[in-house]
């Protein structure tokens, strides 16, 4: 994909991407914050909005004994989360065809590849070397929002 920019819209909508990979992120946020995933639950957003809906159970109790009845309960919550893009690409113009060969000239075969260009997120411009690709980082490329039933 890194070395076909024309795919690249869509990935930098939110639209191309691992689902499982994402899931799986969700699944170690909660784990970080004393959670799991409830039911293993992690969907995508229906309606267009690219994101994912995730319930998580806490995995210690709520009461840990401290109020009576609750020894066992677990809290539960669920959270909607959009992917907001922060990088637009605009592909450079096409390279100019190498001009015919000459009869008798050894054919030079494949071009180089050139650098990457026409990237930028939140105003920094980003030049990917197609040889030896340094990409911008998940948070460079998204931020992700928590949204509510009323949006």
């Amino acid at each position: 994909m890194i070395l076909d920019p024309a795919q690249w819209d869509r990935f930098l909508e939110g639209e191309e991407y691992t689902e499982s990979s994402a899931c799986q992120q969700a699944a170690d946020f909660a784990a970080r914050n004393g959670a799991t995933l409830a039911g293993g639950t992690c969907d995508r957003l229906a309606g267009g909005d690219e994101g994912f809906i995730v319930t998580v159970r806490t995995t210690g109790t709520v009461g840990r004994s401290l109020i009576p009845g609750t020894e066992s309960q677990h809290a539960t919550a669920s959270a909607r989360a959009v992917l907001e893009p922060k990088c637009n690409f605009f592909p450079p113009e096409p390279p100019e065809s190498p001009a015919p060969e000459e009869p008798g000239e050894e054919p030079t075969g494949e071009p180089e590849p050139e650098p990457i260009t026409g990237l930028t997120c939140d105003e920094e411009a980003w030049t990917i070397d197609p040889d030896d690709p340094k990409l911008p980082s998940a948070a460079d490329l998204f931020a992700v929002r928590l949204i509510g039933d009323d949006e």
